[in-house]
C-alpha cells in the first residue's frame, strides 16, 4: 500500500511539476493584442488573425471593444504588440474631409476604439502592425489622408482592389521599396498577394513613408522612419498565411520577432 501511494504521490508530482513547467513555458510566448470589429454588439476577429499569431509563436488576446480610455490604456501595457484588423470605412473627418458620395458604411464606435488603441500603444513603443483598415488609421491618426473611393478618386483603373476572390486567392503583384521593412520581412522584390478595398493612403502620414504600391502606383505598404514601431500593410497576409503561404507568415513570425524583444525590454 505505501509503494502504491509513494508511486501515486509521485505521480502527481510529476504531473504538477509538469503542469508548471508548460504553464512558464506558455508564459513566455509574446502576448499579441488583436483589434475586434463589432457586427451585433460582439467583440470579434477572424481566426484567420488570431491563427496567423498562434502559428508565429505567439499568444493573440482580442481586445474588445470600448471606448474608456483607462481600460483600454490597461490592457495595452499588458500587451507586447498589437495588430489592427480590416473592416469598414474611416470616417474623413478624421483627416479634414467632407464625406464623399461614394464613402462606404463607416462605423463611429470603431474609428474612436481604434484610433485610442493606435495612440496609447504608440505611446509606449509597443509593435504595431495595421492590416487594411488598420494601415489605414495609423496613416490617418498620425496626420496622413485617405482616398475615399479609388475609382472615383484616382484616374488609373487597370487593378481591381476589391477582388471577387475569396481572400486565400492571391490576385495581385505589388512593388516592394528595396531597404524598406516589407522587403526584409519578405525576403522579395515583389508579392502576389490579394486585394479588398476601396480606400488607401493618399498622403503619407508625418514620419511614415509609404514601401510598397500596387502596379497602378496605389499605396499598398507604409512604415514609420521615426525609430516607432509601426508596420501597416494593405493586403491580407493573415489570410494566405493560414491557406499556407510562407511568404505572407513572414509578416507575423517578424511581428512575435518584435514583441519578444519587446517583453524583454520592459
Amino acid at each position: 500500500m505505501k509503494a502504491l501511494l509513494s508511486a501515486t504521490t509521485l505521480l502527481i508530482l510529476l504531473l504538477f511539476s509538469g503542469c508548471q513547467s508548460n504553464g512558464a513555458s506558455h508564459r513566455q510566448r509574446p502576448l499579441i493584442g488583436i483589434s475586434c470589429s463589432h457586427p451585433n454588439d460582439y467583440s470579434t476577429a477572424r481566426m484567420t488573425y488570431t491563427e496567423s499569431v498562434i502559428q508565429a509563436g505567439g499568444t493573440p488576446m482580442l481586445i474588445p471593444i470600448t471606448t474608456d480610455g483607462t481600460v483600454l490604456a490597461d490592457i495595452i501595457s499588458r500587451l507586447d504588440a498589437i495588430i489592427l484588423i480590416g473592416g469598414a470605412d474611416i470616417h474623413p473627418s478624421y483627416y479634414n474631409e467632407e464625406p464623399i458620395e461614394q464613402l462606404g458604411e463607416v462605423d463611429s464606435l470603431r474609428d474612436v476604439y481604434d484610433i485610442a488603441l493606435i495612440r496609447l500603444a504608440a505611446q509606449r513603443n509597443v509593435p504595431m502592425l495595421g492590416i487594411c483598415r488598420g494601415e489605414q488609421l495609423i496613416n490617418v491618426a498620425f496626420g496622413g489622408t485617405l482616398y475615399q473611393d479609388i475609382p472615383t478618386q484616382y484616374p488609373d483603373t487597370t487593378v481591381r482592389h476589391n477582388q471577387k476572390e475569396p481572400s486565400s486567392v492571391p490576385t495581385h503583384t505589388v512593388h516592394l521599396l528595396q531597404g524598406s521593412a516589407i522587403a526584409q520581412i519578405t525576403g522579395q522584390t515583389e508579392l502576389l498577394t490579394n486585394t479588398h478595398h476601396h480606400q488607401a493612403v493618399k498622403q503619407a502620414a508625418p514620419g511614415f513613408r509609404i514601401t510598397a504600391w500596387a502596379t497602378d502606383s496605389i499605396p499598398e505598404a507604409i512604415e514609420n522612419i521615426n525609430g516607432k514601431p509601426i508596420w501597416g500593410v494593405q493586403f491580407h497576409p493573415e489570410a494566405l498565411t493560414v491557406a499556407g503561404d510562407s511568404i505572407s507568415a513572414r509578416f507575423f513570425h517578424f511581428l512575435v520577432d518584435k514583441a519578444t524583444a519587446f517583453r524583454r525590454s520592459k
